[in-house]
């Protein structure tokens, strides 16, 4: 029976990607900002990996080859050159339940900073914070040994500003919920590893009425990770994935999607206790065309603190990602 549902899920989704309309950009920024700053050191390429309690973001099929609990939280400035208290954070947690599957649960929250808000004629009529987050509960089991597969309900809200100092008088806020899925494929070897996940399928937020509605940011992507070397002292990994938005966009009298956004990188690990991570972002509409970077450093295989610089979008500066993972 909880194979016959997550394949449900699967087609549900998947039907859906033809439906996705919007004017604009998707809304929910926060769904798009990736967590972990392991992920991120590797250029955003994880899908075939998702071997934490990030998982549920990038792939919640990863989740069904996770035996012990595990505990994620990263922090970031995302733009520490024009304001220091806009930031994302994010925490997840997953555990398994033996003979069942894996059961995860993930936070996100985005905060946008202080506002201050005027009539039109300047006048000041007082300060408001915005932000957005998202509470996903995550499911993923495992058909035979080598392949996962997950699913993962979020409820997202969003709340730009309060309705007495709105034009409308009414609440700049939404609430909405998403559905995601994925799989995990891995080789019996445990070299070569293959996943997919698509994310974000969900109705529209509306702020005020239909009119003023925001698509999620319905997303499909597909990876691939290979273990080039492993011996008792070093581990060589590469990594490389695919992504595509399934958000349809109406540019003039063009219907069209965002272009492909590549991702790919390389992890080289020492001795259980360092990991140097590199990659790339090729992003053509978002404008990010460059390379990751990121450390990572490694406790008796239980906790690790790590680190990424990834780029934005060139008029921005690139960012610092900070995580620590715990498994117990």
């Amino acid at each position: 029976m909880k194979y016959r549902v997550l394949l449900c899920v699967f087609s549900l989704m998947i039907m859906g990607t033809s439906r996705a309309s919007a004017v604009g950009e998707a809304g929910a920024q926060s769904l798009t900002i990736s967590p972990g700053a392991r992920a991120d050191g590797l250029g955003e390429s994880y899908v075939a990996i998702s071997d934490d309690a990030t998982a549920a973001w990038w792939n919640a099929g990863g989740l069904a080859f996770l035996k012990e609990r595990n505990l994620a939280f990263m922090h970031s400035q995302l733009v520490p050159d024009l304001a220091s208290d806009v930031y994302y954070e994010y925490l997840g947690y997953s555990q398994e339940l033996p003979g069942t599957g894996t059961l995860g649960l993930s936070l996100i929250y985005l905060t946008y900073g202080t506002s201050i808000a005027t009539d039109p004629t300047g006048l000041r009529l007082g300060e408001f914070k915005s932000w957005e987050g998202s509470l996903a509960g995550s499911f993923a089991t495992k058909i035979g040994d080598n392949l996962g597969v997950g699913v993962s309900m979020k409820f997202i809200h969003i709340d730009f500003a309060p309705g007495n100092l709105t034009p409308e008088k009414q609440n700049g806020a939404a609430s909405g919920f998403a559905v995601d899925a994925g799989a995990l494929w891995k080789s019996p070897s445990r070299k070569l590893n293959l996943g997919m996940s698509v994310v974000n399928a969900g109705p529209r937020i509306a702020f005020i009425d239909r009119e003023q509605s925001d698509p999620l940011p319905f997303t499909a992507r597909v990876g691939a990770a290979y273990v080039a070397v492993s011996d008792e002292l070093t581990r060589l990994m590469v990594t490389a994935d695919a992504e595509q938005s399934l958000v349809w966009l109406i540019d003039g009298a063009v219907n069209r999607r965002r272009s492909e956004v590549w991702h790919t990188g390389v992890e080289y690990r020492y001795a259980g206790l360092l990991s140097g991570r590199v990659g790339y972002i090729y992003d053509k509409d978002g404008d990010i065309k460059n390379a990751t970077y990121g450390l990572g450093f490694i406790y008796k295989d239980r906790l690790s603190f790590d680190y990424a610089n990834v780029p934005q979008a060139t008029t921005l500066e690139r960012v610092h990602r900070w995580s620590v993972y715990f498994k117990f």
